[in-house]
């Protein structure tokens, strides 16, 4: 700061700092001018400091002061006198530019499609599906589903397939409850095709000359599903369902399940209680024509202790489970124990855990013929107990959008279902299923060893690639082998976009070799004559892909395939695939309001 009486230099000072600084000293020099009558003369002030423009925070006083006078005063007028002082600044604001934007497509979302195409194989495909919003936490949903393929070439019996899929879905969702319910249908249609013309020894002629192995699977079911997000009442889960097939199976199944969760000790108390029931019904056996029956009910409670922190967690608790008796075995009660523990580390790239359990299972023809659609209508049913079943591994993070897990499998089980090939019967080679060419069900004592591996890359939102590897060692006590199953899975999952028009998705499945039980079908014996074999079949890897091509915002054009690789195209025995299927369709997406 430099001082001259005498030149009068450019100054360089804000006007509004200036302002404010005189009307907030102003009172206090008219309030010292009444206390001493001082005269400090003028002065000129020059400022060399250029202005920088800077605004501070604003701080709010959140509290009402409290006034205890009761009087009430009159408000004193202060009058303010202002000097107003010319100031010259040289601050120049610069001109804002105008932001570019990318142009990018609008997304539209649409609450129904319908999609056809056509393919080799004389093959097919029909799909319809909408969710219509009924008011502002309801929703009604529709989903049909309609495929067809020509047979097998060189099968002795035929082997188109079709199968038509119908659901009826609603939602209800507030901010407390969530229902979801549905009503789904499933009819396959397809044949017992599974002999081949080398298989055909010491006949003149086949006795699948004029057979029908027609098989019509038929699935009904009815679930529903509540969730309360603000009730110790959290989950309640409700399925019955009716199974029938072409030679009048008729099997009916019932579970409902709930859980509570209690707050305790800063943790949780789960509690799980569930119950089921199982009713079948066959019209006649494998070895004879007597019907067959069976029946049982199963209640089971789940306790848990549970805690949800950051870096642990874990369960720790019992499952007990009570078999409801039957006219073939008395009731039973049976407890394993439950838990589960994981450690999440502060960087969170590698989290150890471990888990165990014992569990107590119902077996059905539902579940059997919707994992082997070519057993039997004459299955022997009992329930399966896991006595031992843990798996300890850790999943890692090493990096972003990539993901590894691996752990350690180990389980042991008693009457442990196995798909068995059944024997071809001499005296009953009419009936479409006893031509060696069903599977049966087997219990036996397992034991399995192994390891499982899943990598993930997830390269951006729209493209990602998952691989998931299974080895297991199984071991069986009473059959010569574990039969059918696999001792290497592997998965392979794609999801890729390309621009803003092409999408590409892919699965990848192979199953490596396992053994099987073999006969010799259409050998002129007695079926208790019929000696049990032992075959291996090979690995075999297909793939299926859709490829999408977005024409519009309304229309899409796609292309289907499965491809399936290897010396055979069978997962069972004598039923081979298809090597190749190809389909091309086209979908239309639109709004439809009620």
């Amino acid at each position: 700061m430099q001082v001259s009486p005498t030149k009068t230099p450019k100054m360089k000072i804000n006007s509004i700092s200036i302002k404010l600084f005189f009307g907030l000293m102003l009172p206090f020099l008219v309030w010292s001018q009444g206390e001493e009558k001082d005269n400090l003369g003028i002065q000129q002030v020059t400022v060399t400091k250029s202005y920088s423009p800077s605004l501070s925070n604003v701080f709010k006083i959140r509290s009402k002061p409290e006034v205890n006078d009761s009087l009430s005063k009159k408000k004193l007028g202060v009058n303010y006198t202002f000097l107003s002082l010319p100031v010259i600044s040289t601050f120049v604001p610069n001109k804002a530019s105008p932001l570019k934007l990318q142009k990018q497509e609008a997304t539209f979302f649409y609450n129904s499609y319908v999609s056809g195409g056509l393919g080799n194989k004389s093959s097919f495909l029909l799909d319809a599906a909408m969710m219509l919003p009924l008011d502002r936490s309801q929703g009604l949903g529709f989903d049909f589903r309609r495929s067809a393929v020509s047979g097998v070439e060189g099968t002795l019996l035929p082997s188109d397939q079709s199968r038509t899929t119908l659901n009826l879905l609603h939602q209800y969702k507030t901010k407390s409850l969530n229902v979801n319910s549905d009503f789904r249908f499933d009819r396959q249609n397809h044949n017992f095709y599974g002999i081949s013309e080398g298989d055909r020894t010491n006949f003149d002629s086949s006795p699948t000359d004029n057979t029908d192995a027609k098989q019509h699977l038929n699935y009904l079911s009815i679930r529903s599903k509540w969730q309360w997000y603000e009730s110790p009442f959290s989950k309640l889960y409700f399925n019955t369902s009716i199974t029938t097939d072409y030679f009048d199976t008729t099997e009916n199944i019932l579970k409902i399940n709930t859980q509570m969760r209690f707050p305790l000790f800063g943790k949780y108390l789960e509690v799980t209680p569930g119950f089921q029931l199982v009713n079948t019904d066959f019209k006649t056996a494998y070895y004879s024509d007597e019907p067959l029956s069976f029946k049982e009910g199963l209640t089971d409670l789940e306790i848990q202790f549970l805690n949800i922190g950051k870096k642990l967690k874990f369960r720790v608790g019992t499952h007990a489970f009570y078999a409801l008796g039957n006219d073939n075995k008395k009731s039973a009660v049976f407890v394993y124990p439950k838990f589960e523990l994981s450690y999440s580390p502060k960087s969170q790239k590698m989290i150890p855990f471990i888990n165990y359990q014992g569990h107590y299972d119902l077996n059905s023809f539902t579940s059997f013929s919707l994992q082997n659609p070519y057993v039997s209508p004459t299955l022997s049913l009992e329930s399966t107990e896991v006595l031992h079943e843990g798996k300890i591994g850790f999943n890692a993070t090493p990096g972003s959008g990539l993901r590894f897990r691996f752990a350690a499998v180990y389980s042991k089980s008693n009457r442990h279902p196995l798909f068995k090939r059944l024997p071809f019967d001499l005296k009953s080679s009419e009936v479409p299923f006893r031509l060696a060419n069903t599977f049966g069900i087997v219990y036996d004592e397992i034991e399995k060893k192994g390891l499982e591996t899943s990598i993930s890359l997830r390269f951006n939102e729209n493209n990602k690639l998952t691989l998931e590897t299974r080895y297991s060692d199984y071991q069986s006590t009473v059959e010569k082998h574990a039969w059918n199953l696999p001792a290497i899975e592997i998965d392979l999952k794609g999801n890729f976009r390309f621009g803003q028009k092409l999408f590409v998705q892919f699965i990848g499945n192979y199953i490596g070799k396992r053994e099987v039980a073999a006969w010799d079908v259409f050998l002129n014996q007695p079926l208790e004559d019929a000696l049990e074999k032992t075959a291996t079949l090979s690995g075999v890897f297909s793939i299926s892909s859709n490829v999408t091509y977005k024409l519009n915002s309304s229309w899409d054009v796609f292309y289907e395939a499965k491809v399936r690789l290897g010396k055979e195209t069978a997962r069972w025995a004598h039923y081979e695939n298809h090597n190749q299927l190809h389909l091309v369709g086209i979908r239309y997406k639109f709004d439809l309001n009620l």
